[in-house]
């Protein structure tokens, strides 16, 4: 370390202290230059009173206020020159250990130079070098950014999505921008982190607000919304889907394709909240604007058309909503064929109407060509192969067969357990169904224990009073008693 170093050094109030390194400038000077500097500030704040005096400037005002903090700190330092000394050898010292962690990047010669011009009590050339470490911190931070963003995709593709929610996650921290914020926002939630998806997605929101970057913007507003309606707070939801919307009206038009994407999304969370009848209007503007832009053939025409559908579902429409399926279905297999992931959605919709209606061996046939062309597409791994197994356990448990759909049951836990994790509401949905099934068949303990791990998992990730939680307490109360 570069510096004088005394074994016993006397300082300007004659106490003594033994065995401490000295940086800097020698005490005496130090208390010198503290009384001059705090001469000057007590001058500069003098004018700038004269100043006001003869104008009232704000700008004047704001100066007095930080001339006023600065003229304190030094009084501070002026009243006990032994403490405001020890606390100056502390950052000089400190200024020269980060110099020497600087050498890899700038140079022995010029950090030493740095060093020697500290202890004369000149921190310009610190500063500048401080500068240049920040610039190669900075790119190599965005390197190590781009890297760990590059790993997210990377897992994305092979849907490890809590992988590449961890490393959207570390990207987004290391380089903030709208593009990471937004992928770690939507793998945070895929990975059944509701709190970090909500904390990026704030973030994107508010960097998108302080850019005024409108479309990313909506983009974020759209993705705040959807974290919020995930976690059963449709309220909050339903405001910022509204604001996404009016942006989009602005910006791109109320007959344009993102404002129809918008509105159903707000018509997705009008959904969830009972209000019916105005979902459906909502989802039926849509379908008017794609009707218009895009036309009745194209395959994302297949999109508000299934919306419609679960709507009017829930409304006990079933036949009017199983023609919207089977028209829905019929874009798809006219457009992108029959062995496309997006058939195999419409499959299980069609499926779920057909079942609500008793017709359970109709339910079922659908359900297996669905999983068979998912099977084919995405794979066994995948999560929505675990969907397709859960809903044909369903209707193979509303048949009787118990023991059948307990293995597809199974088979959709592990698959869930395996990619999204143990911690994810979807998993606890798994253990409901299987839990509930266990009960019903005389394994009532084991059905319970499942249904209270599930219990555990949605207090964790959802609000106190989601449905889902309603209904595991209404399933664990059904159960028979257990010794």
């Amino acid at each position: 370390m570069i510096g004088r170093t005394d074994n016993q050094v006397t300082d300007s109030t004659g106490v003594q202290q033994a065995g401490r390194d000295i940086h800097g400038i020698p005490p005496d000077q130090h208390e010198r230059i503290l009384n001059e500097r705090l001469a000057e500030l007590r001058s500069d704040l003098q004018d700038k009173f004269d100043a006001i005096k003869r104008a009232d400037s704000a700008e004047a005002q704001i100066e007095i206020m930080t001339l006023q903090r600065k003229v304190q700190e030094y009084e501070r330092r002026v009243a006990n020159p032994e403490f405001a000394y020890k606390e100056y050898q502390d950052r000089i010292a400190a200024l020269e250990k980060l110099l020497e962690d600087a050498t890899v990047d700038i140079g022995e010669n010029r950090i030493r130079n740095a060093q020697v011009a500290l202890e004369g009590g000149d921190h310009s050339k610190a500063d500048e070098i401080f500068d240049e470490v920040i610039e190669v911190e900075t790119r190599a931070a965005q390197r190590l950014a781009d890297a760990h963003f590059g790993k997210g995709v990377i897992a994305e593709e092979a849907v490890r999505w809590a992988d590449a929610a961890t490393h959207y996650a570390r990207a987004a921290r290391l380089a903030d921008t709208l593009d990471t914020l937004y992928k770690a926002a939507q793998f945070a939630k895929l990975a059944g982190d509701y709190k970090s998806s909500l904390r990026f997605a704030e973030d994107m929101v508010a960097k998108a607000r302080a850019e005024d970057d409108r479309p990313n913007l909506s983009r974020g507003l759209d993705r705040l919304a959807t974290a919020y309606q995930e976690t059963g707070q449709y309220e909050p939801s339903e405001a910022l889907f509204r604001e996404a919307l009016q942006i989009d009206a602005t910006d791109q038009g109320k007959t344009s394709r993102t404002y129809a994407s918008g509105l159903n999304n707000l018509a997705g969370v009008v959904k969830a909240q009972g209000r019916y009848a105005e979902a459906e209007e909502l989802y039926r503007e849509a379908l008017e604007i794609d009707r218009a832009t895009i036309g009745e053939g194209h395959p994302e025409y297949a999109i508000p058309l299934n919306n419609l559908a679960g709507v009017v579902e829930a409304q006990g429409r079933y036949a009017e909503a199983e023609g919207l399926y089977r028209a829905a279905l019929e874009i798809d297999r006219a457009t992108i064929g029959e062995g496309h992931p997006s058939y195999a959605i419409r499959l299980n919709n069609l499926a779920g109407v057909v079942k609500a209606q008793g017709r359970f061996a109709e339910a079922e046939g659908l359900y297996r060509d669905a999983l068979e062309i998912d099977r084919a597409t995405i794979g066994e791994g995948h999560p929505d192969y675990a969907i397709d197994l859960n809903n044909l356990a369903g209707v193979v448990e509303a048949q009787g067969r118990f023991a059948e759909a307990e293995g597809l049951y199974r088979a959709a836990l592990e698959i869930t357990r395996a990619t999204i994790g143990e911690g994810h509401p979807s998993y606890a949905i798994r253990l409901v169904n299987l839990g509930s099934l266990l009960g019903q068949t005389g394994r009532a303990t084991e059905g319970r224990e499942m249904l209270e791990q599930a219990l555990g998992i949605f207090r964790a990730t959802l609000p106190e009073d989601h449905p889902n939680i309603a209904t595991t307490l209404r399933r664990i109360a059904d159960l028979p008693d257990t010794p």
